[in-house]
């Protein structure tokens, strides 16, 4: 019986980090799959979009670690 209790508590723990981790995925991917997209464009037309992504994604992680903080998770 208190091995039930014990599974159940971790499938619940593991619900948010699963939730975050989809969130930081699509953060990511979205601005990822616009670049590939653009992959026949030229270097010049590249440079912003991939500045823009290296910003989001550098935004992205910081708010996650701040999240993850304060909710006294590892991040």
């Amino acid at each position: 019986m208190i091995l039930m209790n014990t599974t159940a508590e971790q499938t619940t723990a593991a619900e948010p980090r699963s939730h975050v981790r989809r969130i930081a995925f699509a953060a990511i991917a979205v601005p990822a799959l616009m670049v590939g997209l653009a992959l026949p464009a030229n270097a010049a037309e590249l440079t912003p979009i991939a500045e823009a992504l290296d910003t989001t994604v550098a935004a992205t992680l910081s708010s996650l670690g701040a999240a993850l903080d304060a909710l006294g998770l590892a991040a």
